[in-house]
């Protein structure tokens, strides 16, 4: 794969391409790629690739305009260009992506509601996360299109958000004369949390603040409830009965789950995703408290999202209120400063 690899290199360092795994949450065995070069029907061989019935190392269309991508139902439409490979039965796709569109497109799916300022606001912070965040090449790609790195659906994208990527072209936070780690969410339900309140090892910057925000009240996600069936989830836990009570194991009252402890009657702890992944969905975060009532798991939670960073619906609430994409940004990130791609030395993979 060394060939495919110093192609994504080289359009990197050229041309600010980011080289995108798209589809890799899907894990789909065969996809369909039509342009104005034609249409190929492409599946995983073992460490090769069927092509229209043909075994091959791998798969490019570069020149092409725009491209369709279908995998079952899912159709999406992209430009750039691609490669695709497969590596024990796993079909690889890597999208060749100019910075420009990549970031119109991950704004677009990440804030669509945002208003200019907003809009601005989550540019700077999707250019700065790319660019923190590339250059991996031990994997043959810089980021994926899911929420373990970045949204990115392709296309379309909408004017507003390539306006605001236009307007903030070269820019991203910085601290020190470094790029930040920059983190961002939908809701964060009244607290902004420290990465190491949520993440295991994460490092803390000084620009990183426990607080409490209300801004984001006007959320539909600010306050919500859930409910689970009990009878299952204890079957699937190997419980001998129906829990009659829990406690949750959090560092605070503010701070995400980490634990649950169920008794039925003794008491018994289990992590918090060896209990979240036997569930029929996730809790939309793990900011919340949890009560046992009439055969059932209540969830009583606050926000949307890790609760890192940027509040998105507390953005929006602060440009209605008068405030532009910088007072935004230094809210969330207080002690940072813009800076120029071009000026920075270091940070940047």
């Amino acid at each position: 794969m060394s060939h495919i690899m110093l192609l994504a290199l080289s359009l990197i360092s050229v041309s600010k391409t980011f080289t995108i795994r798209i589809l890799a949450a899907e894990h789909p065995q065969e996809v369909i790629i039509s342009s104005n070069q034609g249409t190929h029907t492409i599946r995983a061989s073992g460490d090769g690739i069927m092509v229209d019935g043909k075994l091959q190392s791998y798969f490019q269309q570069m020149e092409a305009a725009r491209y369709t991508i279908s995998a079952g139902e899912m159709k999406r439409r992209y430009a750039g260009g691609f490669t695709f490979y497969a590596s024990e039965g796993e079909l690889f796709i890597l999208n060749y992506i100019p910075e420009e569109d990549y970031l119109a497109s991950v704004v677009a799916s990440e804030m669509p509601e945002g208003g200019a300022e907003a809009l601005k606001a989550q540019v700077v912070l999707a250019r700065t996360y790319a660019y923190k965040n590339m250059g991996d090449h031990d994997r043959g790609y810089d980021l994926l299109d899911s929420q373990l790195s970045q949204v990115y659906k392709g296309l379309p994208v909408n004017s507003a958000s390539l306006e605001a990527v236009r307007e903030t072209a070269g820019l991203v936070l910085g601290y020190k004369q470094e790029i930040a780690e920059v983190y961002y969410h939908s809701t964060c339900g009244g607290m902004i949390l420290l990465p190491s309140d949520v993440w295991e090892g994460a490092k803390d910057q000084p620009y990183h603040r426990r607080m409490k925000d209300t801004l984001c009240s006007n959320s539909p996600f600010y306050a919500w409830e859930d409910t689970f069936r009990l009878d299952t989830l204890a079957a699937a836990l190997g419980l001998e009965a129906l829990p009659r009570s829990l406690r949750l194991v959090k560092d605070t009252f503010f701070t995400p789950v980490k634990g649950f402890v169920f008794y039925a009657p003794d008491s018994m702890y289990f992590d918090y995703n060896d209990v979240v992944n036997l569930l029929d969905h996730r809790p939309k975060t793990r900011r919340f408290e949890a009560e046992i009532s009439d055969g059932l798991l209540l969830i009583h939670g606050h926000g949307y999202g890790h609760g890192v960073g940027m509040c998105q619906f507390g953005a929006m609430a602060m440009e209605k209120a008068g405030a532009n994409y910088r007072d935004i940004l230094f809210h969330y990130f207080p002690g940072t400063e813009l800076l120029a791609l071009s000026r920075i030395s270091k940070g940047v993979k």
